[in-house]
């Protein structure tokens, strides 16, 4: 099956090439994919929603809007305006903090009306099960790419940048108790100490506005394996659907931006898709990678994995030594299935580490390109998915 999804991952990859969230090299992988769906025979449908045009966007106007709180608090702080400035300064750092936390734990925020939207697209297909359907599983990989930000150029900046991530976070709520510490004194002393906590905002600033200005990323691993594995399944299912099983083949966009081609397609579809179990395929045919199936993703808090799922996936990795799938946990970022879980839905995530960087091979970076991408990890990935998907059937 890797052969078919090969040949998916270069078109992606190679001939369409970087593919930016919400862009016309977005739509035109969507393009792709809907035309191989229907000339495999499947009903295509095509959702539309706007979405963000960086994910970082959002987290560099927080740390902006700290930055002019802690700029208000210390300007007033020096006049007779003080009480005022540091009034002023709380209000608006905790707002920005509450929104954070909120945008964090992939909740609806105010920062998402503040920054740049354009418009992207899911394109997918059903598989009906060939007897009685008994439950439904839905496959979802994305088709989007990131651009080459500065916190994964590096294992050490990846390091640096998770805890930067809690730091900031910390920092925020810290802040917005030294406004409040100086409505009540006119001492010098908060304005000081809001000076020096301010540091981490500003570190955090760089980190969020840098992406902007950098290039896409081919996206071969990330997520073009995914990507062309629902569409290898796709072709799979046409010639031998489940008995028990109806598939939802998904490939979503503006995954890089915070999941919100999948939020979109669960909200719109939670009723057609009812009870479904959710299989992640991201970053599954890197170099250097085991197959991995993922227990727990934690951005600020933790997103657990559905239990039943990761019982499943463990029972499946034993009877499957070959496979060599192993268990993970996911630390400083997050893929669709801390969206499908935050959503309500039942989900395991698929997504493959390089077992001494804690990171996807190659992530967000310009070294992930077709040279980068290990067909035997493909095939043992798809393998792996697809015997959970049989497992899943055959419970029905």
């Amino acid at each position: 099956m890797s052969e078919t999804a090969l040949r998916h991952v270069e078109h992606l990859a190679v001939t369409i090439g970087p593919r930016g969230s919400a862009t016309a090299k977005e739509a035109e992988a969507h393009d792709y994919c809907q035309a191989t769906l229907e000339g495999l025979g499947y009903e295509v449908h095509r959702d539309s929603f706007f979405a963000p045009t960086s994910g970082w966007h959002a987290y560099a106007l927080a740390e902006g809007l700290m930055l002019a709180a802690t700029a208000i608090f210390w300007l007033f702080g020096r006049g007779q305006d003080a009480q005022a400035g540091a009034l002023a300064a709380a209000a608006l750092g905790l707002i920005t903090t509450v929104a954070f936390l909120l945008h964090t734990s992939h909740r609806p925020n105010p920062l998402e009306s503040f920054v740049p939207a354009e418009r992207s697209q899911n394109v997918w297909a059903v598989s009906p099960a060939s007897a009685q359907a008994r439950q439904r599983v839905v496959f979802t990989g994305h088709v989007d790419t990131a651009t080459a930000a500065l916190a994964m150029q590096s294992p050490a900046l990846w390091q640096l940048f998770k805890v930067l991530t809690l730091l900031a976070g910390l920092a925020n709520v810290a802040l917005v108790a030294v406004f409040i510490w100086g409505i009540f004194t006119p001492d010098a002393l908060p304005r000081t100490v809001a000076l020096v906590l301010a540091i981490l905002p500003l570190i955090g600033l760089v980190f969020t506005v840098q992406p902007s200005f950098a290039p896409y990323v081919a996206g071969a691993n990330d997520n073009a394996t995914g990507a062309a594995a629902v569409l290898a399944f796709a072709e799979r299912l046409k010639a031998n659907p489940l008995p028990n099983t109806t598939v939802f083949l998904v490939n979503t966009g503006s995954e890089e931006v915070g999941g919100v081609g999948l939020a979109d397609w669960i909200q719109r579809h939670a009723v057609l898709a009812a009870n479904a179990r959710y299989l992640v395929l991201d970053n599954i045919g890197g170099k250097g990678s085991p197959v991995n199936y993922v227990v727990d993703e934690t951005l600020l808090l933790p997103v657990k994995a559905t239990p039943s799922l990761v019982t499943l996936a463990e029972a499946v990795a034993s009877h499957h030594p070959e496979m060599g799938a192993k268990p993970f946990h996911y630390r400083g970022l997050f893929s669709e299935l801390s969206i499908a879980i935050v959503q309500g839905q039942q989900a395991l995530g698929l997504l493959n580490f390089d077992p001494i960087t804690k990171m996807p091979p190659n992530f967000h970076t310009t070294r992930d390109d077709m040279s980068n991408v290990d067909p035997a990890v493909l095939e043992r990935s798809e393998q792996f998915a697809w015997a959970i998907l049989e497992e899943i059937d055959k419970q029905g």
